[in-house]
């Protein structure tokens, strides 16, 4: 039992949560039968029994029939807004799931506006198309058929490929002739010359951003927290892509007193600028958006592409079927000296570093690159994190518990995705795809491990699906593929190196615990501890009974946020 040093004997509380299973996510992984919240605020744990000598007068008493309470989830790297702004605004293909789907989906979306002078859409998978249009993305003739007179511009689910009509080529001044940035790809047919349809990479800053005003992106953060919080999460990384972080509509829901949400967001490091003007300016957003709800304190960096676009950097070369050629291995996105440098600038004025980095190569590189910046700034605490990490060479594992790196992962991704794996991953990869994404290695080598979505590129961002396929290894939401139940934990359709499962508990603390610490946020959340926020979800099963290749169908019933219910199915 604990209770809180504020209070002797008999405490008056807001609510007392009992007989139920409370696993707790402190560093001795205890689970307690009931839980007291005052003020907003966890001021005891621990049995029933207890819970009767010591506690009255509470204005709610909510008897848990045998029910779960997590802490709440925490999404270590997701993309806010989500897909709001393009559900709401633009053409959603997220839910289209193939080619004549995506195509269709234009199509009626081009019919019913015709007063729009440019198309702009989201949320295309790779894998819907086949040959090589895996490889280089759609061709430009797709899109002509639909509309010739007017610029459409598609952006893939994973937002590292832009496909566009002829038009649209052509109202941004691209051609057969324009040299493709440095990285990034202008594709082009390997016979002709001509465009082929897609941009990758860097290359998609040839188009001007879409603009949103205030009240659109506002209006898309309160329908994205909604969201979030039927998922039972309090708590997200909010990773800027190319665009700059909706840090005003985040601010304007505080000033409302409508965020309920710890929210920390990042700022994206272009190589290709002056470094010293990008970190005053990083600093100088920390010192404006700087609350106990909202922080900028992460730089993000893109050290490689993906996979499915020939743009992650690879120790050995790509598949012969990826078309790029016997000895190409993508293109590290920095210059090593410069990244460097600029992992230095970042660490030395208290920021956190954030690396997407998907090859092998890259990560080396990485590590590299935060071995020397460790070595200059010794015995401080940055919480640096290497996010997706789909190849990694076995001997760099360790690497990461040396230098404290932390492997922030997206299980949702560690099976082998009807449509996708085969199509993409082992098109691509050859043998390499069946070792991809490790992540028992991590925890093995006592690397801290933090789970996330990286959603809208995840495009149902269930934590409960990810800790099902942590656990796993192997398919989850097999009705959503439209394949029979798993009804074996071994069945090979979905199966990915299952030598890679982890734990469940593990598992849960990817998303709460370890979460919290990478966010900085673990003395307030995270665990469910006397003098922490009372950060909770209520789950309608226990997930340590049940089977799990059920633990995705799991339902959060409750999240509370600060004591406040924000989200309750039954309403």
């Amino acid at each position: 039992m604990t209770v809180s040093p504020d209070h002797k004997h008999r405490l008056k509380n807001d609510m007392v949560f009992y007989n139920g299973v409370i696993y707790t996510a402190d560093s001795s992984d205890n689970i307690v039968e009931a839980l007291a919240v005052k003020d907003g605020k966890i001021v005891f744990t621990g049995s029933n029994k207890e819970a009767e000598k010591i506690l009255d007068g509470a204005a709610e008493l909510i008897d848990l029939e045998g029910k779960m309470i997590l802490p709440g989830f925490i999404d270590a790297h997701i993309h806010a807004p989500g897909r709001a702004l393009t559900d709401l605004f633009n053409i959603s293909l997220y839910e289209a799931p193939g080619q004549e789907a995506i195509i269709e989906t234009v199509e009626r979306y081009v019919r019913g506006n015709p007063e729009l002078e440019i198309y702009y859409g989201e949320g295309f998978s790779i894998g819907a198309f086949r040959e090589d249009e895996v490889s280089r993305g759609p061709k430009k003739e797709h899109l002509d058929r639909i509309c010739s007179t007017k610029p459409i511009v598609l952006y893939s689910s994973d937002c590292h490929l832009a496909w566009l009509n002829s038009k649209a080529f052509e109202f941004f001044g691209i051609t057969g002739s324009s040299p493709s940035p440095r990285g990034g790809v202008i594709e082009k047919d390997p016979l002709t010359g001509e465009l082929w349809g897609t941009l990758k990479e860097t290359a998609m800053r040839l188009i001007p951003e879409q603009k949103y005003d205030t009240g659109q992106v506002e209006e898309a953060m309160r329908l994205f927290q909604r969201y979030l919080h039927s998922l039972g999460y309090t708590g997200i990384l909010s990773v800027s892509m190319a665009s700059a972080p909706p840090l005003e509509a985040i601010r304007s829901l505080e000033e409302k007193e409508n965020l309920k949400l710890y929210v920390s967001s990042t700022v994206t490091i272009d190589p290709d600028k002056d470094l010293n003007s990008q970190f005053d300016q990083i600093q100088e957003l920390r010192a404006v958006f700087s609350s106990d709800l909202h922080s900028v304190n992460t730089a993000k960096f893109f050290a490689d592409g993906v996979v499915e676009g020939a743009t992650a950097y690879l120790l050995e070369p790509y598949s012969s079927a990826a078309g790029k050629g016997s000895d190409y291995c993508g293109e590290f996105l920095w210059d090593p000296d410069k990244l460097k440098e600029a992992f230095l600038l970042a660490n030395s004025a208290g920021f956190q570093v954030h690396v997407h980095s998907i090859g092998d190569a890259s990560t080396r590189y990485v590590l590299n690159a935060l071995e020397q910046v460790r070595n200059r700034l010794p015995g401080r605490d940055y919480r640096n994190t290497i996010t997706h990490l789909q190849l990694v060479e076995p001997s760099d594992i360790s690497r990461f518990r040396k230098m404290q790196v932390i492997a922030a992962i997206q299980p949702y991704w560690h099976y082998k995705e009807p449509g996708w794996w085969e199509a993409v991953d082992y098109h691509m990869l050859g043998e390499r795809a069946e070792r991809e994404y490790p992540l028992q290695s991590f925890l093995s080598a006592g690397v801290v491990v933090v789970s996330s979505s990286d959603h809208p590129v995840t495009t149902d961002p269930n934590p409960l699906k990810a800790i099902r396929a942590g656990v796993t290894r192997n398919l989850t939401a097999e009705e959503s593929y439209g394949v029979d139940p798993i009804e074996d934990i071994d069945d090979p359709r979905g199966l990915l190196n299952k030598g890679e499962r982890s734990s469940l508990t593990d598992m849960i603390r990817s998303f709460t615990a370890g979460s919290a610490y990478a966010l900085f946020r673990d003395d307030v959340t995270g665990s469910l501890e006397t003098g922490k926020n009372a950060d909770l979800i209520i789950l309608d099963q226990n997930l340590f009974t049940i089977e799990p290749l059920l633990i995705d169908k799991v339902r959060v019933l409750k999240t509370y946020f600060k004591g406040e219910l924000v989200f309750n199915k039954d309403e």
